[in-house]
């Protein structure tokens, strides 16, 4: 439960800038792991202490002493201590939340790109030429050339000046 609060936390401190920016959605998922590991760092002295004794500095790292006071400023790191005090443990839940908050963000992510690929394209399709200027070749797509669609010579263009996309010829 104790990563899942502080993936919220780090979420939340991360959608403050991006917000505002409107930029940056895809540093979310990173903010949120940070914050999630943040907010479980009271706990590392134990698995120092207890899983890890063979290691280097493992009798510093895991120090009671050390544990105690992380214990004491618990609040700083996402509500640990608040979490800590609660009658039951809620495992399940968190990872739950774990789960469904990176696919929220993948989702959120996916939406994003997808919102923002189509602005583009909107912007793109927006350009106008100037009257009496011809079409750029990229301005005026065609489906097939003229040629392959009809044997008699065509203007590419409608007598108001509009671009023709494609003509279906009879013979």
């Amino acid at each position: 439960m104790h990563f899942a609060v502080g993936m919220c936390g780090g979420a939340a401190l991360m959608a403050v800038p991006c917000l505002f920016r409107r930029r940056g959605w895809r540093y979310l998922p990173v903010a949120m792991t940070i914050g999630g590991l943040w907010a479980i760092i009271p706990d590392c002295p134990r698995l120092w202490r207890e899983d890890f004794t063979s290691l280097p500095f493992a009798a510093t790292l895991g120090a009671k002493d050390f544990e105690l006071w992380l214990h004491s400023i618990g609040n700083l790191f996402f509500m640990h201590r608040s979490l800590d005090a609660q009658p039951k443990e809620f495992a399940l839940l968190g990872l739950a939340m774990i789960i469904g908050l990176y696919n929220l963000s993948l989702i959120g992510m996916l939406w994003h790109t997808r919102r923002s690929r189509r602005q583009r394209v909107t912007q793109s399709c927006r350009r106008v030429s100037k009257p009496g200027e011809k079409a750029a070749e990229h301005d005026s797509p065609t489906l097939n050339p003229v040629s392959t669609l009809s044997s008699e010579p065509v203007s590419s263009s409608k007598p108001d000046g509009r671009p023709v996309i494609g003509r279906i010829g009879t013979g």
